[in-house]
């Protein structure tokens, strides 16, 4: 094989140190076309020719980057990413240390390769991975379990143990009975408008990975979620999971399939009586996502218009991105009066990998994440402060749309998140109550600390809750903590079009191609 053998030698390291996986049928396959003796100069040329192309694909097919029918999908939506954005991607890839074991290894191939047979090590190393993966080293183990039955009550009986698919089953079968409704506001002793604030690339992990885990802004919040879940890791499914979330949380697959009104967040404010409406500080045009938060799945009202803000970056296909704070007090105080309450969806991606900021002289999105972090803090709290000084009351909620990635791993560069890990998807979900006047005991002074997991059917079942019973009418109604302590918690599951994480026996697995193996976020 020659050098051959140092391409799967290669692999089989980057294999057992975790950063690929490997598909040893195919690589098997590979290494013994290539170890097959021709003697025709001819033949030899046309296989070195198509072994190239098919090593390359090989070792994509082996790594845990997107499938490139998914790459294809979305190559309109590449297509628009900056040249500089390119090349900072790319910078991501390159790992030193690697780099350097690669240069050592052929090193070492070309001093031994008259003394070692490299092919026999090459075949040797390929066979040994379904080896360990009988030895349970990266598989789990999949036994057969009952299908989760449903009884008369509509309750589905708990498995004492299953394996992953029959407890991702169960999950959905549960989160499929969840429903929660708006009563109407109008029945409401004290009516109140509500703030969406839905924020692109910002999770915990992230907060933590720039020193801003106990942000200022988090304290002036009422109640903060430790553990809420957005289950997905990109802006579209986010998205279609806050406007599904009067509903539990539905497979990957279905989330594009048509919405019912009971399901529907806005349609269900609309229906309570809310005035509802949408801003964003950006165009919207990238991956149409305008048009998703316009659609009947989406708020289902025309966006308003931003253009009267100030634009504070560009994103990475060079679009404005408008600063957040004169945006929103602007857009405030454009409204006429109106005692009907508004439910506002407003989104930012001051935050999103690849913002340019004028001025600053780092071209490095990384390095320039903390100080747009520090900004869009400090235009949150503003707005808050903002809101304070209208009489109007409100509830704002903080809810990120997923993580930046930030720190990256083995297997996934920074900022890529097709791997819906908690490190992406655990995000710093937060309320506040804008001018409550009631007792001081219903509201605390530090922020309530949510530690279960949750995800948006929680927020969707406080939200009816504050209708039916307002905190901002006289004494403010049942304290903060009991309205809390009672909230439906949602299991952790997060999902892309390809990749199922679950949590189990406080660790994490992962479905790739139909398999699950043990993941360990970070590493």
């Amino acid at each position: 094989m020659g050098y051959w053998s140092i391409y799967f030698i290669a692999k089989l390291g980057l294999f057992y140190s975790g950063f690929i996986g490997f598909h040893w049928l195919p690589n098997l396959a590979f290494a013994m076309v290539l170890a097959l003796p021709l003697a025709s100069p001819r033949y030899r040329l046309v296989r070195a020719m198509l072994a190239i192309p098919t090593g390359l694909a090989l070792l994509y097919h082996d790594s845990w980057l997107p499938p490139i029918s998914r790459v294809l999908s979305q190559k309109q939506a590449l297509a628009g990413f900056g040249s500089d954005y390119l090349l900072e991607l790319l910078g991501r890839f390159v790992n030193i240390w690697v780099i350097a074991v690669m240069g050592l290894l052929l090193v070492v191939y070309l001093l031994l390769r008259r003394r070692l047979r490299f092919a026999t090590l090459a075949f040797l190393g390929i066979l040994s991975v379904p080896f360990s993966n009988l030895q349970g080293s990266n598989a789990v183990s999949v036994v057969a379990a009952p299908h989760p039955t449903t009884l008369a009550n509509g309750n589905i009986t708990a498995l004492p143990k299953q394996e992953p698919t029959a407890q991702l089953e169960t999950f959905y079968a549960v989160e499929h009975g969840k429903r929660v409704s708006f009563p109407s506001i109008a029945d409401s002793a004290a009516p109140f408008d509500v703030v969406f604030l839905h924020v692109c690339s910002l999770s915990w992990d992230d907060m933590d990975y720039v020193g801003e885990n106990n942000s200022t802004l988090l304290n002036h919040f009422d109640v903060v979620f430790r553990r809420f879940n957005t289950a997905a890791s990109y802006s579209g499914p986010g998205a279609l999971r806050l406007f599904h979330s009067n509903c539990g949380q539905l497979p990957h697959r279905k989330l594009y399939e048509p919405d019912t009104t009971q399901c529907n967040l806005f349609r269900n404010f609309e229906a309570a009586g809310f005035e509802v409406r949408g801003l964003l500080n950006h165009d919207g045009h990238f991956d149409q996502f305008a048009d998703m938060v316009q659609e009947s799945s989406g708020i289902g009202v025309k966006l308003d218009d931003n253009r009267f803000a100030p634009v504070v970056m560009h994103s990475f296909d060079d679009t404005p991105i408008y600063e957040d704070f004169p945006l929103l007090s602007g857009w405030w105080a454009r409204q006429p009066p109106s005692a009907r309450p508004r439910a506002l969806y407003y989104n930012t991606i001051a935050l999103h990998d690849g913002n340019r900021v004028a001025g600053v002289k780092s071209r490095s999105s990384l390095e320039t994440f903390k100080p747009r972090l520090d900004k869009l803090m400090s235009d949150f709290d503003r707005f808050i402060t903002f809101l304070e000084g209208q009489g109007r009351p409100v509830v704002v909620i903080l809810v990120p749309e997923h993580g930046a990635a930030l720190r990256g791993d083995k297997i996934q560069i920074s900022g890529m998140r097709e791997i819906p890990n908690p490190k992406i998807t655990l995000v710093p979900a937060a309320i506040k109550l804008v001018g409550f006047k009631g007792k001081s005991e219903n509201v605390p002074h530090q922020p309530l600390q949510v530690d279960k997991s949750v995800s948006y059917f929680a927020i969707s079942t406080l939200l009816a809750d504050f209708i039916a019973d307002s905190p901002f009418a006289g004494t403010g109604g049942k304290p903060l903590t009991e309205r809390v302590k009672n909230l439906p918690g949602t299991p952790f599951v997060s999902e892309n079009e390809d990749i199922v994480v679950i949590e189990r026996d406080n660790g994490y697995l992962m479905r790739s191609e139909g398999t699950w193996i043990d993941y360990q976020p970070g590493l």
